[in-house]
């Protein structure tokens, strides 16, 4: 084949998505965040250990509580909190890959390509997202099955919906923690101080108003407050009630998605 018949033959006019390199950046992100079963265990079993620990203990000594005007099963209290054990695991997971991808020198070979780096920051943000979606709606599953729960079809949705928005905020947040702390060791710490932190500062697994005052107050500033309400507000209210609290977590999520996306972009520039 001659020169100009080869150079009229190639995909110049082809958007991203038709020349397959998001998909094959989505795909290899995948890889990267499944690939390790350690980090997907230990994102996997605290959720599984609450799940059990509730059903069969906590849910017999506190079978009903009060949540705003409304006296509700406390299985449909906890299940969200569960949800939200899971999503802060896969969370700290997903930001954990990072640091991988950093101290085995993947960047360096990332960028020897010639990949977008708009693509691999949307790969980056959907990859890690969605394995936290993945991660939560399995616990909701999980712990749907074990409490033998029965939820309206609109409540299922509502749940998958704040499921959803509540992902990427989260992982947008501890991508922050993992682009601006630059030492694996000290981003662990304080990952594994701060999740239960946020998880148990936060009205997950009991009333807002029987957390002691200072307690209280703090929850006002957890952002686990404000996305455990638009999961426990759709699962007990409907969609109306979630969907303030759902917005707060779609809002969350694009602010942190844009100020990952600059910071991978010019870590890009700094190879």
């Amino acid at each position: 084949m001659s020169g100009p018949s080869r150079a009229a033959a190639m995909p110049t006019t082809e958007s991203p998505w038709e020349r397959g390199d998001l998909s094959a950046t989505l795909y290899r992100e995948m890889i990267l965040l499944t690939h390790n079963r350690t980090n997907l265990l230990l994102a996997v079993t605290p959720t599984i250990i609450y799940i059990v620990l509730f059903a069969t203990s906590l849910a017999r000594l506190v079978p009903h509580v009060r949540y705003h005007d409304a006296t509700i099963a406390y299985p449909d209290f906890a299940v969200p909190g569960l949800m939200f054990s899971s999503l802060l695991a896969a969370s700290a997971s997903a930001a954990t890959a990072l640091f991988q991808e950093r101290m085995g020198n993947m960047t360096v070979e990332l960028w020897s390509t010639p990949l977008s780096r708009p693509r691999y920051v949307a790969a980056k943000l959907l990859a890690g997202a969605g394995l936290v979606t993945v991660q939560a709606v399995g616990a909701l599953a999980a712990a749907a099955l074990v409490f033998q729960t029965s939820w309206a079809v609109d409540r299922w949705l509502t749940l998958l919906a704040g499921a959803v928005a509540a992902s990427f905020a989260f992982n947008g947040l501890y991508l922050l923690l993992a682009i601006y702390i630059r030492e694996f060791q000290r981003f662990m710490v304080l990952v594994n101080i701060v999740t239960p932190v946020l998880l148990f500062g936060s009205p997950a697994f009991y009333p807002a108003a029987q957390m002691a005052p200072p307690l209280r107050f703090l929850a006002h500033f957890n952002p686990v407050t404000y996305g455990v309400a638009s999961l426990r507000d759709g699962l007990v209210f409907g969609f109306g009630t979630a969907l303030p609290s759902i917005l707060l977590m779609a809002g969350v999520a694009v602010v942190t998605g844009l100020i990952v996306g600059r910071a991978l972009r010019r870590g890009a520039q700094d190879v």
